[in-house]
C-alpha cells in the first residue's frame, strides 16, 4: 500500500489483483525443453496447471520480455482467499504440468540422466516496483512473506522444497546485485527427479498487514516471474538466450488518450512517433528489422512503415535498450478518416520485431498490437487497474475531478467508473455524487452539473465499468472536469491505472484549495458523450435503485417511481410501498435479521443481509 502525506488528506493507493486465466489440463506430458516468458494474454494450455497466478503486461516494470505472470494474495475470481488473515497464510500457485524427465525425442529418442547437465532457471521481481515511490505499482513482501519453488519427486510422489526466498524490495535487491529482476537458476541432478511425471510449482506466502481504515485492507504481497526455462545441455549461470524481443506494451497513437470520442477526434490529437522498448537477450549485437502496420475495422491497410535494418544493442552491457529512432521511436506520419466522418470506428496497428530475415525461435514476443478506439467516451486509462485509488481525509468534504479537453460542443450523458471490489464489500456503502466543473486557470472551478441523487460503488466483475447515466445531458465545451464529491471521508478504491500517466490532469480537494496529484497513473474514469452514450451495452448499466442497510433497516434510494416490494426466504412479502416520482429514499421498519429480496418495478431483484 504507498501513502502519500498531502495537506489534511491522504492520497491512497492499493494493490490490485486480476482474475487467472483458465488453462485446460490434457494427459500428455510435457517434452523437454519447457519454455515460458508469458507474452501471450492467457496461460498456455499445453505447459500450465490451475493454480491462481495471472498473466499481465503491467504488474511490473521493464519485464525481461512483454508479459510476466504474478503471484498475489487473491483467488482465480479476484476475492481473498477465505483462510485470509493476518497471520501467514499461502497465496497464488503456478504448476507446471507433468514434464518428461526420463527422456528426450529430438533430434532423436535417448533417455536423460544427471549427466545431461539440466537446469532450470527464470528471473522474479517482488511487488512494489523500484524507483521514485509515487511511481510505484503493487505492494512489496515483506518477511516472512516469501516466494516458494518446489519439485514434485514422482517416486516418492510428493513435494520437495528446492528454493524460496524472503519478501523484500526491489531496491534492496538491486544494491546487492546491480540489477533489479534477478535471475535463478536451479541444477536438477537428483536421479529421482528423472521419471515422467515431473513437475515443478512456485508459490507465495503473503500477510496482511492490519489496518482499520474502511476499504483499505485489500491484496498485497505480489511475486512477479518471467522467462521460466527447462532444458539439458545448459551451463552454471546460462543467462543468454538467442532472443530480440519487444518489452513494453504498444502505445496509444494518441498523445493523451488511450481512447476518445469519435465526434472529437482532429489530426493533432495523434503522436509524432510512437515509444517502443526492444530488447537484444543474447550476448552479442544482433541486426533487427522492424515494421508496423494500421488497419482499419475490416482489415484494410491504412499506413505501414517500414523500420529497415538495425544493430540491436546487447542488454548485459549496461542494461540497455534500442536507442536507433528508426526502430525505439518510429514516425507516425497517418490521417485516420475518423476525423472526417465523426463515426465510431476501431484501428488496430501492429508492430513486428525479427532478428536478421527469418527470425528467431521466440517469435511470441515479436510482434505487439494496439487497437486504437474511436466511439462515444474519453480514457485516459488501458482498462486494467494495477492499484486502487482513494483519499483518507478528516473531513467529508471530499472531491475527485479528472480533466478533459474537448475540441468541439458536446453532450456529457453518462460516466463509466471501475471501482475495485473490496474486502467485504466494504466500499459499497460510501455515497457520491458524479459533479461536473468547468474550467478556472487550470483547476476545478464552477459547478455544471451535479447529480440529485446518491451514487454507490459497484463492482460487477474484472475490467467491466458500470456506466452512470446522468439525470440528464449536460451541455459541455473547452476544458471540463468530471469526478466525485463523497458525501463522507472514506476511502472509495476507484481503479487505478499505474501505466498510463494522467497525474498532470487528476485533482482532488478535502479543504479549501484544489490539489494536484503527485501519482504517477490514470483513473479509471470515462465520460461519455452523446444519445449513443446512454444506449452502449458493453457496460452494466447502474441499477434503478440502490439498497443498503442501516442497522436491522433497509434503505432503498431509487430514481424514477415503481412498485416497491420486499421478501423474505419464504417468499412472504414483508414491506411494499410505491415510491413517489423523482429522487427518493425509502426506510424499512426494524426487520429481523436475514437474507431479503428487494424488488423496483421489473428490475432484477437484488439480495440484501439484515444483521
Amino acid at each position: 500500500m504507498l501513502l502519500c502525506n498531502t495537506l489534511a488528506a491522504q492520497e491512497v493507493l492499493l494493490p490490485l489483483h486480476h482474475p487467472a486465466h483458465s488453462a485446460s489440463k490434457d494427459n500428455a506430458p510435457v517434452e523437454l525443453p519447457f519454455f515460458d516468458d508469458f507474452s501471450s494474454p492467457t496461460l498456455s494450455r499445453n505447459l500450465w496447471d490451475l493454480g491462481g497466478a495471472f498473466i499481465n503486461q503491467g504488474y511490473a516494470p521493464l519485464p525481461p520480455t512483454i508479459g510476466m505472470v504474478t503471484l498475489d494474495a487473491f483467488d482465480p475470481e479476484g476475492f481473498l482467499y477465505t483462510y485470509t488473515s493476518g497471520q501467514l497464510f499461502t497465496g497464488d500457485t503456478l504448476s507446471s504440468r507433468p514434464i518428461r524427465m526420463d527422456s528426450v525425442f529430438h533430434p532423436y529418442s535417448r533417455s536423460l540422466s544427471t549427466s545431461d547437465s539440466i537446469y532450470l532457471s527464470f528471473f522474479y521481481l517482488p511487488g512494489g516496483g523500484y524507483g521514485n515511490m509515487w511511481e510505484r505499482i503493487g505492494d512489496t513482501p515483506e518477511p516472512p512473506d516469501s516466494l516458494i519453488l518446489e519439485f514434485y519427486n514422482p517416486t516418492q510422489q510428493h513435494w520437495e522444497r528446492v528454493w524460496a526466498t524472503q519478501g523484500c524490495s526491489a531496491d534492496s535487491l538491486f544494491a546487492h546485485t546491480g540489477s533489479y529482476w534477478q535471475f535463478k537458476e536451479i541444477p536438477i541432478r537428483d536421479t529421482e527427479y528423472f521419471r515422467r511425471g515431473f513437475q515443478f510449482r512456485f508459490y507465495n506466502i503473503c500477510s496482511l498487514e492490519s489496518n482499520n481504515k474502511l476499504g483499505i485492507l485489500s491484496n498485497a504481497d505480489q511475486w512477479n516471474i518471467d522467462y521460466i526455462y527447462l532444458n539439458y545441455g545448459r551451463t552454471h549461470n546460462d543467462t543468454a538466450a538467442r532472443d530480440v524481443a519487444f518489452v513494453n506494451p504498444a502505445p496509444s497513437l494518441l498523445r493523451h488518450y488511450q481512447a476518445m470520442p469519435a465526434r472529437q477526434f482532429v489530426d493533432t490529437e495523434l503522436r509524432d512517433s510512437l515509444p517502443l522498448t526492444i530488447t537484444n537477450r543474447f550476448t552479442q549485437e544482433l541486426a533487427t528489422t522492424y515494421g508496423y502496420t494500421v488497419t482499419d475495422d475490416q482489415g484494410s491497410t491504412l499506413a505501414s512503415y517500414n523500420g529497415g535494418m538495425e544493430n540491436s544493442p546487447v542488454y548485459w552491457r549496461g542494461h540497455v535498450y534500442q536507442t536507433a529512432p528508426a526502430h525505439s521511436k518510429p514516425a507516425l506520419n497517418i490521417s485516420l478518416p475518423v476525423g472526417s466522418t465523426h463515426q465510431p470506428s476501431n484501428y488496430t496497428i501492429s508492430h513486428v520485431l525479427r532478428e536478421g530475415v527469418g527470425g528467431d525461435i521466440h517469435t511470441q514476443n515479436d510482434t505487439i498490437t494496439f487497437t486504437q478506439t474511436f466511439g462515444n467516451y474519453y480514457a485516459y486509462d488501458d482498462g486494467t487497474p494495477e492499484n486502487g485509488y482513494g483519499l483518507t481525509s478528516t473531513t467529508p468534504n471530499v472531491k475527485l475531478a479528472c480533466r478533459f479537453n474537448l475540441n468541439t460542443e458536446d453532450t456529457l450523458t453518462a460516466v463509466h467508473l471501475y471501482f475495485n471490489h473490496t474486502l467485504a464489500d466494504e466500499n459499497n456503502s460510501i455515497r457520491f455524487f458524479i459533479t461536473v466543473w468547468d474550467d478556472q486557470n487550470g483547476h476545478p472551478g464552477n459547478i455544471i452539473y451535479q447529480d440529485n441523487y446518491r451514487r454507490q460503488p459497484i463492482f460487477e466483475g474484472f475490467n467491466r465499468y458500470v456506466r452512470y447515466l446522468l439525470d440528464g445531458p449536460v451541455l459541455c465545451s473547452g476544458t471540463i472536469y468530471v469526478g466525485l464529491q463523497q458525501t463522507s471521508a472514506d476511502f472509495i478504491n476507484l481503479g487505478f491505472d499505474r501505466n498510463n500517466d494522467a497525474s498532470s490532469h487528476i485533482f482532488y480537494l478535502t479543504g479549501s484549495e484544489w490539489q494536484s496529484t503527485i501519482l504517477r497513473g490514470a483513473l479509471m474514469l470515462r465520460p461519455a458523450f452523446g444519445h449513443s452514450a446512454t444506449l452502449a451495452a458493453q457496460e452494466v448499466q447502474e441499477p434503478d435503485a440502490q439498497v443498503y442497510t442501516l442497522g436491522n433497516r433497509i434503505v432503498i434510494e431509487t430514481r424514477t417511481a415503481a412498485p416497491l416490494s420486499i421478501y423474505n426466504l419464504k417468499g412472504q412479502m414483508v414491506y411494499q410501498s410505491l415510491t413517489p416520482v423523482g429522487p427518493s429514499q425509502t426506510t424499512t421498519p426494524a426487520l429481523p435479521s436475514g437474507l431479503y429480496l428487494v424488488r423496483h418495478g421489473n428490475a432484477t431483484a437484488q439480495k440484501i443481509v439484515v444483521q
